[in-house]
């Protein structure tokens, strides 16, 4: 990914360049369209969150340091905007309801996963989809994301222990879906 976004693209972004923008644009989507479906309710939703965060990925741009993988630094953007979209919305702290054909694109390509491996990756997702909607956004920032749980706190203002405390739930009710031994899970 970062080798096809290039320090000139870049430099040419910075200048208001609209073709390198756009191209930008169709670099990153894949794999931030497949990060806003993890936060969004339907797929309006995620397409708003995919373009609200490019255009401050665009904003910022002046900011990026080049030590850190672009792709990383534009993920990150993103999941910032994505939490202060649910502040401004209020929307956090609602139940949302997702079926699993709303389930956020297949990231086999972006990882080669195996057949089985993908199967098993949307199994977990879809019992997920099912957790309370603030367990869920902390489950995806620490999980998936890679965020600790002093930066989820930060963002979702909470304390770090109600941030553990929700991860800790997430994966004990994965498991119960799952139909996991749970005294064999706690052994890991």
């Amino acid at each position: 990914m970062d080798a096809l976004v290039s320090h000139t693209l870049i430099q040419r972004c910075l200048e208001e360049d609209r073709r390198a923008q756009s191209e930008l644009y169709r670099i990153l989507y894949k794999s931030l369209i497949g990060l806003c479906w993890r936060y969004a309710s339907d797929k309006e939703q995620a397409i708003e969150y995919m373009n609200i965060g490019f255009v401050r990925i665009l904003l910022n741009l002046k900011q990026y340091k080049p030590d850190v993988p672009f792709e990383m630094w534009a993920r990150r953007v993103t999941i910032n905007t994505i939490i202060n979209e649910f502040r401004k919305n209020k929307n956090w702290n609602e139940k949302v309801v997702r079926n699993h054909d709303n389930l956020m694109r297949s990231d086999a390509d972006e990882y080669d996963l195996s057949e089985h491996q993908q199967e098993l990756l949307d199994l977990v997702r879809s019992k997920a989809l099912k957790l309370p909607p603030m367990t869920l956004k902390v489950f995806n920032m620490y999980a998936i994301d890679g965020y600790q749980h002093t930066e989820i706190a930060e963002m979702l203002g909470i304390s770090e222990g109600t941030s553990a405390w929700h991860y800790s739930d997430a994966k004990k009710k994965i498991r119960q879906m799952l139909g996991l031994n749970l005294a064999k899970a706690s052994n890991e």
